[in-house]
């Protein structure tokens, strides 16, 4: 039944992170509440709204009591796992300034509404990224959560493997998404990119 509560948790906040995100969805936004709010301060607003979901469903799911411990690991690996956790937390961190940190969060665009520049709300120029870690894979953030999970307990527990399972699964799906929306947006340039870097980890297709 714990499990069953697992999925379900990861199920909603996967479901309406996407749908939210997807284009559609924007343009129904952009039919409703004029171009303005979409481009302006609708991003902000799915940035702070997921954000607090996310905390919401995530504590939730902290407290699910496992039915099941298949392991745990030794005192003496405790402090390597540690390790591994502020080297996984770190990289991710890194992963965030691949972006345009103010467009990410939608804040950017929100401030252009006070600014005489309006226009220009967003970036309608941007580019392909394909520096830095994005020489190698497709989707370094998605690494990063990963392995910030895989290294958060040494405790291996059923509601462990079932939380993985769940975020690969979520990950996935949001990447073929994501990935989808980056064809449409830079069409040959995206797909030659695909056909040269992994999605997830380098080497490893």
């Amino acid at each position: 039944m714990n499990d069953f509560i697992i999925y379900i948790l990861w199920t909603f906040f996967g479901l309406q992170h996407s749908l939210l995100a997807r284009p559609y969805f924007k343009s129904q936004i952009k039919y409703l509440l004029g171009e303005r709010f979409e481009k302006n301060i609708y991003p902000f607003l799915y940035f702070l709204s997921q954000c607090i979901i996310f905390l919401i469903v995530y504590d939730l799911i902290r407290n699910v009591k496992p039915d099941i411990i298949f392991f745990q690991l030794p005192n003496k690996y405790h402090g390597f796992i540690f390790l591994l956790n502020r080297i996984s937390n770190l990289y991710l961190l890194l992963t965030v300034f691949h972006f345009n940190i103010g467009e990410f969060t939608g804040f950017s665009q929100l401030v252009n509404i006070f600014t005489s520049n309006r226009k220009n709300s967003i970036n309608t120029n941007q580019s392909l990224n394909s520096s830095f870690l994005y020489r190698y894979i497709r989707h370094p953030m998605y690494l990063g959560i990963i392995l910030v999970y895989l290294t958060s307990t040494t405790i291996y527990s059923d509601v462990f493997f079932v939380n993985v399972v769940s975020i690969l699964i979520y990950i996935d799906i949001g990447s073929y998404f994501e990935e989808k929306t980056l064809i449409r947006k830079f069409g040959s340039s995206y797909i030659d990119f695909q056909s040269k870097t992994n999605k997830f980890i380098p080497f490893i297709r």
